[in-house]
């Protein structure tokens, strides 16, 4: 790793450590192990969305291109903070019994029965973990040539698949498993406003600017 990444390593890693202090005293009244998991994923979450709109608003000045290079070491931290998410969970909820991840305890029957929304919410968490680890395994220069330079640029550019998954992995539990007062609501709706609006106008840009003149 060369100085320049470094540096960037260890600002985001300060920059997180902020993040996750915020955090933390938003949820100063939940449960430790939730307050923890749920900001980790909120960092991860906020991070991804760096990414897309760092390419985004490059489309729209060229000085934002400059920023470009962080893109590399940002997928790194959504990877690490995800992880973290996910080990949280396993380790302090559902103790490495996985089938947990998609029954829930019925005690009118006393005994675990499988629950279709939290199933699906959580397979659909699966998926994008093992999504941001081939991601995060393959950012590196010597993936490049085991893949191919096309072959690990079309990978490295379905990012937008890993942000749609994480989308719906956290609406579902953010609203409607346990919906529980959680302040990032509305942020989180905002930001995938944010994102949609800045590609759509994206979008109309490069029609203008690639469309013939008659």
């Amino acid at each position: 790793m060369n100085e320049r990444a470094l540096k960037k390593h260890i600002t985001l890693l300060l920059l997180t450590a902020v993040l996750l202090s915020l955090f933390l005293f938003l949820r100063r009244d939940w449960d430790p192990m939730h307050a923890w998991n749920r900001a980790f994923a909120d960092i991860s979450v906020l991070y991804i969305v760096a990414i897309l709109l760092l390419g985004s608003f490059s489309k729209f000045r060229n000085g934002m291109k400059l920023l470009l290079h962080w893109r590399k070491q940002l997928g790194i931290w959504v990877a690490i903070t995800a992880f973290a998410h996910v080990y949280i969970i396993f380790d302090g909820w559902i103790n490495w019994d996985f089938m947990r991840l998609f029954f829930v305890f019925n005690p009118m029957t006393n005994r675990y029965d499988i629950h279709p929304g939290f199933a699906i919410g959580n397979l659909i968490g699966i998926v994008a973990l093992l999504y941001v680890f081939a991601l995060f395994m393959t950012s590196n220069k010597k993936s490049i040539k085991v893949l191919g330079k096309e072959g690990w640029k079309y990978l490295q550019q379905r990012v937008h698949i890993y942000y749609i998954l994480v989308v719906l992995h956290t609406i579902y539990f953010l609203f409607f498993h346990i919906p529980l007062p959680n302040f990032a609501r509305i942020p989180f709706l905002l930001l995938i406003v944010l994102v949609w609006l800045v590609h759509v106008t994206g979008f109309f840009k490069v029609i203008l600017e690639t469309k013939p003149k008659r």
